[in-house]
């Protein structure tokens, strides 16, 4: 598992929405009626404003970290970890199961706490537009929990964490695209785009770039499947023969010419079985760029073997013969330079984390993860029995008696209770 969880790259309010929304947290709700900001007393026994940690000096508070120490036991629960009440006396990546959660926890609270302190000091804010689109996600997964059946305030309580702060939160995204926009216009040399910093990045991450010719060894039965697909069947063997001979002799040809290169892309236009539009011209007559895991492994494994100008042999995979040509890395490759960026900055903002001082406070050392866990899930329990009762009642008011014989009880016209988050 790892102990940090890096949103810094997406929208918090649309992470939940792709999310812990669709059904992949388990951060249990409260009940349906303390006070806003009673939740984090009930579950934890403290207040929300109580500071558990600093961060270079910086407060983060029960409300900035209990919203992060659920993520942390959710995650251990999804990765198979906490399947019951004795694995919490075990261990996790040899680490005591409880020390390892609140440590994950407050890894994720001090990156956000990070981010936001170096955004203070550049004096970053949310632009008009950004605020906008903030405001929008967060209309958006009120709108999504409406529809679930539950509030905004409900889902946010069943956090542990307010609006305001989990706002403050969503706009981590932001600031850090901020702080990017804000570097390179100060010509940070980190986070040019330079060929030598693009080609190390390329290179690090498993990224690559070629062009091939396909020589196929399948062909359509005329039938689809459930999808609408074409269905293949393959060659006979003599028939696949006949193609690696082919293959072969394209390949020397290509290896006899003055300039193998050309006469690679001169075979690839008249010869290759790759994709071609309605004229017969390739899709992607300049080659691919692509990363690790991409492409089918045969096809991988031959192409990063390769030295950039080099040919490969006919290389067969499910779909045929390819003969691969290797590629300088896309360097100018627009969406390639923002992945850098981003990568850049993270590597940035890693080491602002590890160089960090966080002092823990007395109220952090004696949180215990387990307690809060189990009252957490006790007063969802609660919470579900007492939504479920509001809609039985609301489902029976709005019940129309006309609608059945006389002398009859009303049928059951409850609706479907919404499960809570995490349940």
């Amino acid at each position: 598992m790892k102990c940090a969880k890096k949103l810094l790259g997406l929208s918090l309010a649309g992470a939940l929405l792709m999310g812990t929304l669709a059904g992949c947290g388990d951060s249990p709700a409260p009940s349906a009626t303390p006070a806003p900001d009673d939740i984090a007393y009930q579950a934890a026994g403290i207040a929300r404003d109580t500071v558990l940690f600093t961060v270079d000096g910086a407060d983060v508070t029960t409300d900035d970290y209990l919203f992060w120490l659920l993520g942390s036991i959710s995650d251990a629960k999804q990765n198979g970890y906490l399947a019951d009440d004795t694995a919490w006396e075990e261990e996790i990546d040899g680490v005591a199961t409880s020390e390892y959660l609140k440590t994950a926890a407050l890894e994720t609270a001090k990156l956000y706490a990070v981010m936001q302190s170096k955004a203070a000091e550049k004096g970053l804010a949310l632009s008009e537009d950004e605020q906008a689109e903030a405001d929008a996600q967060m209309e958006q997964m009120s709108s999504y929990l409406s529809m679930m059946g539950y509030t905004l305030e409900e889902y946010l309580n069943s956090q542990c964490i307010t609006e305001e702060t989990f706002r403050a939160m969503n706009e981590v995204y932001y600031l850090n695209q901020a702080y990017v926009a804000k570097l390179v216009e100060e010509g940070d040399e980190r986070l040019q785009a330079t060929e030598e910093n693009m080609t190390a990045f390329l290179d690090e991450n498993g990224f690559y770039s070629c062009k091939h010719i396909l020589l196929t060894t399948r062909r359509e039965t005329g039938e689809t499947d459930s999808s609408g697909n074409p269905v293949y069947e393959d060659f006979s063997e003599e028939e696949t023969a006949k193609v690696k001979e082919e293959a072969d002799a394209l390949l020397a040809q290509i290896r006899a010419a003055d300039d193998p290169e050309a006469e690679f892309d001169k075979v690839m236009q008249e010869r290759s079985d790759d994709g071609r539009d309605e004229e017969g011209n390739l899709y992607s007559p300049d080659g691919y760029d692509t990363y690790a895991g991409q492409m089918v492994a045969e096809f991988e494994e031959a192409a990063l073997a390769l030295q950039v100008g080099e040919i490969s042999e006919p290389v067969k995979s499910q779909f045929g013969y390819h003969i691969i040509l290797r590629l300088p890395q896309a360097t100018e490759n627009e969406t390639y330079q923002g992945y850098f960026q981003t990568y850049a900055m993270n590597q940035i903002v890693d080491g602002w984390v590890a160089e960090a001082k966080v002092e823990t406070t007395d109220a952090y050392d004696a949180l215990d993860p387990k307690a809060f866990y189990n009252k957490m899930t006790e007063l969802n329990e609660t919470w579900a029995a007492e939504k479920q009762a509001e809609q039985e009642a609301a489902a029976a008011a709005t019940a129309s008696p006309s609608a059945e014989p006389e002398g009859t009880a009303p049928a059951d016209t409850a609706q479907p209770t919404p499960t809570p988050a995490g349940e």
